[in-house]
Order: C-alpha cells, then structure tokens, then sequence
C-alpha cells in the first residue's frame, strides 16, 4: 500500500514495483490497472507516456518520501516528462491524485512495496542498493 501520511488517504492499494531492466522498459505499454493500482519505479526521475493507450497521473517521489512533483492526467505520446529532485516515480490510474487529495510537499509512505521474499530478491543483485524512497525492516542504508 501506499498512503499519503500528511492528509491520511490511501493512494495505491496493490502496486507493482518495476524492477527488472524489461519491467522498467516497458511501465505501461501493453498494460492496464487491472491487476495493480500503482507502478512504482525507484531511482528514477523522469519517465515517457510514449505507446500507452491511456492517461495516468504521476507523482515525483523524493529520497525524504515527500512528494517534490506530480502530474494529473498526463497524456499519452509524451516522450519526455521529469520531475527535479525525485528519487522515485509512481504512475497511477488517472484521477488517483485528485481522490487522495495529494499534492506537493506530502509524506508518502512507501514501507508496505515489497513483501520479505521481494526484498531479498533485491539486496541479493549487486545493483540494486535499497535507498530512503523504499524502506526496508533491518536493512542499512
């Protein structure tokens, strides 16, 4: 789950975190909100809504878990959309942003992304070093 902590909503109930090479590539393209409500990619600052059927709303996450931009409704074909300053990027249904009331300068709480067995999976790739935008229980960062 992902909860904004500042106004006390839940943004995402079940989310996907893009980690591997093809899973980041890809985001979107081909897929839908059917499965996930939520597509997270972590040391990432920009993305691209290029071959997407749908508009999403984005939020720019940064290393202190606070949301440092967002956009609503952000079309497809963009090729290029950055957000300064974020260390994670969670892509969302359109009009996730407005339900949750989220907007710039909240806490996110990003602690409930990956179960025990996702985690070791990760610390176990010598490229992936967990950071402040994920916690993990009893890592060191």
């Amino acid at each position: 789950m992902i909860h904004n902590l500042t106004k006390k909503t839940v943004i995402a109930r079940k989310s996907f975190v893009a980690m591997t090479l093809h899973d980041r590539a890809r985001g979107l393209i081909g897929r839908d909100f059917q499965n996930f409500d939520a597509m997270v990619f972590n040391n990432c600052s920009s993305i691209h809504t290029m071959f997407m059927s749908m508009s999403i709303d984005v939020l720019f996450i940064d290393r202190d878990n606070k949301v440092c931009g967002l956009r609503k409704n952000l079309c497809p074909w963009i090729p290029f959309v950055r957000g300064p300053g974020a260390f994670c990027v969670i892509e969302l249904p359109a009009g996730t942003i407005e339900r949750s009331n989220t907007g710039k300068d909240d806490i996110v709480d990003l602690n409930a992304e990956l179960t025990e067995k996702a985690m070791q999976a990760l610390i176990g790739k010598e490229m992936v070093v967990p950071q402040a935008a994920v916690s993990f229980k009893g890592s060191k960062t």
